[in-house]
């Protein structure tokens, strides 16, 4: 996946974890069938993806609320997101 929206240099942790929020807690369309497995597909691939950067879940916490604090603010229509 490439993400080249915020184009800078700051803290890994940051990518890793917007990375991890685009791969799971981006809203699921209402008509998808199927829904709870496509969440758990999700979260699967995000936990191997955290375990190949060799990143815990707790060490991006921080960063995911900020992101998800700032994705309301960009769309405001998502509703649901949290941790």
């Amino acid at each position: 996946m490439i993400d080249f929206m915020n184009v800078c240099h700051g803290p890994y942790l940051y990518d890793i974890a917007r990375t991890v929020f685009l791969v799971e807690y981006t809203p699921i369309p209402g008509n998808v069938p199927d829904r709870e497995k496509l969440h758990q597909l999700r979260k699967n691939l995000a936990d191997r993806y955290l375990m190949q950067m060799d990143v815990t879940r707790d060490q991006i916490e921080d960063y995911l609320s900020v992101i998800i604090a700032a994705r309301l603010g960009e769309c405001p229509d998502e509703t649901g997101l949290q941790l």
